[in-house]
């Protein structure tokens, strides 16, 4: 009877509606903005004290519903929740100030009772009106840049955060500036002034702000800027689903890559949003940066370091004019970066990152060789216990594609690192993943390579030109990380930071390889496992399946450590 009355009493109020659409709207915000400290602040009921900040709820016949949504000034960022469009009675919604990206969902304009929406103070947000909002007569739109009251605002609300330790360590601070003081003055009487030396901005980029090319902040440039970086676009260096990329110069000379999204493109305004989200707040020296931005006249373009040696697709079998012969060494080298740079996404913070895309074409080379993963259009953070509403479509490249997150749709870690299981046979081989014009049972790389290697037949699968160029086991190391990478069950599979140290391990010894060789003839024999793999490798010389099927279990544990 209890309980009956308890279900009733909820049910009353709305609780299984507004409940549900806060707690989606808040999972929402989450995969974006995983440490907002105002999200972290939501629970429970979003209607009963102590009620959810920025939310304001009336009741009307025992039913609560949420009216008033503020979200101004809390330093948000991603697309504009489209979940907002499950709060049915919604009349007040405050997004200004934040740093949303995107366009207003077309949901809201299904928001009959919606009066106002503030999205001012969002430079990345587009505030061209759905249908059902664009053509209503009692609705009020505030957009626009930021103004000083919008500034003062949130330099206000961080004052606030920070008061307490400011008084707390005020007598600390005092010391420190009077040691600063004394310290600047001494050396300003010693050193002369650097007044006189200061650089003149080019006219013609004036809306260039001087600043360390290392600087993480992701600039927003102007189309005049992005067009004259680039000689009005003058020098074509290459296509994507995204769209042309150019090369430029920046006004300090730094050369670039600037990408310039189609009109036909297949991949939209999310991607681009998805670029802008993740590299305004990952930095490492094995990612491509993202130096810029501009979306100014429905043109949306990414600008980043130009990659001086083009990719590794490039190099290993793309034009004859961009290919060329990479020796053992360089291809481990180029590996390494590329494993070092998705295992820093996949340990990123609190909540791991998911490439998506990872393949040859997506691996780009500097100047100095140096391999670095590029392109976190489909990027996108590991889905956590209590996520709802989350878009869990399959995204990726033929040939490179995680059969088993094909299959269930389950997207994890480990579909990054089947992927990079096939680059390393594509860096092995130098052949592509995919081929329907050579005999049938070529097609697919990995269908072909891997019996050879379970054979223990590497010398027929690896590249014609660096054959005889490289030390054995150095080729093993790699070729069976690569076998355990493309497992058809995520489970056997290994995560990057055993990879890593084993390709660390593949270029220390072909860079040592006589040192190498003299250890192991002194010791008898390697102490890791691949002598002991290896042998599991050797295929029966006649089995049933049923054999044949034990053997592949056998092969298929995680490599040991």
């Amino acid at each position: 009877m209890i309980s009956y009355l308890l279900l009733l009493m909820l049910f009353s109020r709305g609780y299984g509606t507004q409940v549900d659409a806060m707690n989606e709207l808040k999972h929402e915000l989450l995969e974006t903005n995983p440490r907002n400290k105002l999200l972290e602040k939501w629970y429970g009921d979003p209607c009963l004290p102590p009620s959810w900040k920025g939310i304001r709820c009336t009741q009307n016949n025992g039913t609560y519903a949420v009216v008033k949504l503020d979200l101004s000034s809390k330093s948000l960022n991603g697309p504009v929740p489209t979940s907002i469009g499950n709060l049915t009675e919604i009349i007040d919604l405050d997004l200004k100030n934040n740093n949303f990206t995107g366009s207003i969902p077309e949901s809201f304009g299904f928001l009959i009772r919606l009066s106002k929406l503030a999205i001012r103070c969002n430079p990345f947000l587009s505030d061209q009106l759905p249908p059902g909002l664009s053509n209503r007569t009692n609705f009020t739109l505030i957009s626009g840049g930021c103004d000083k009251q919008d500034i003062s605002q949130s330099k206000f609300s961080q004052q606030r955060i920070y008061v307490i330790g400011s008084i707390a360590g005020g007598s600390i601070a005092c010391a420190l500036a009077l040691g600063m003081f004394f310290t600047c003055f001494y050396r300003r009487t010693h050193h002369p002034s650097k007044g006189d030396n200061q650089a003149v901005k080019d006219p013609i980029f004036s809306d260039w702000s001087v600043h360390n090319p290392s600087d993480p902040v992701v600039q927003q440039f102007s189309l005049l800027y992005i067009q004259n970086a680039t000689c009005n676009y003058k020098t074509l260096i290459g296509e994507g689903g995204f769209g042309a990329v150019y090369r430029g110069t920046l006004p300090h000379g730094q050369e670039v890559a600037v990408k310039v999204r189609s009109a036909s493109s297949t991949q939209g305004t999310r991607e681009f949003n998805n670029e802008l989200s993740f590299l305004s707040t990952i930095r490492h020296d094995n990612l491509v940066p993202l130096l810029g931005y501009c979306c100014e006249n429905d043109q949306q373009i990414l600008v980043y370091p130009f990659m001086s040696n083009g990719s590794l697709q490039d190099r290993l079998y793309g034009e004859a004019s961009k290919r060329k012969v990479l020796d053992w060494q360089t291809r481990l080298s180029i590996a390494l970066g590329a494993a070092r740079g998705l295992m820093y996404l996949h340990n990123f913070g609190a909540r791991c990152i998911i490439h998506r895309d990872v393949k040859s074409s997506n691996i780009l080379l500097d100047h100095s060789m140096c391999g670095k993963l590029a392109d976190f259009g489909f990027s996108k953070y590991a889905p956590q216990e209590g996520d709802s509403g989350v878009s869990l479509e399959v995204r990726g490249t033929a040939g490179y594609l995680d059969p088993e997150y094909y299959s269930t749709q389950q997207l994890s870690a480990k579909s990054d690192v089947f992927s990079f299981g096939v680059v390393l046979l594509e860096i092995v081989t130098g052949r592509e993943p995919l081929n329907i014009h050579r005999p049938r049972n070529e097609w697919s790389l990995v269908e072909w390579a891997i019996p050879f290697i379970r054979e223990s037949r590497i010398d027929e699968v690896v590249d014609p030109s660096i054959k005889c160029q490289y030390h054995s086991e150095s080729m093993w190391r790699v070729v069976e990380a690569a076998l355990i990478c493309t497992e058809p069950f995520s489970t056997f599979r290994p995560n990057m930071a055993d990879i890593v140290r084993e390709l660390e391990d593949a270029l220390i010894i072909e860079n040592n390889a006589s040192e190498y060789m003299r250890s192991i003839e002194s010791i008898g024999g390697s102490n890791r496992f691949l002598s002991l793999e290896r042998r599991m490798l050797v295929a029966p010389a006649c089995g049933s399946a049923e054999t044949a099927l034990g053997y592949s279990q056998t092969i298929s544990a995680p490599l040991p450590r």
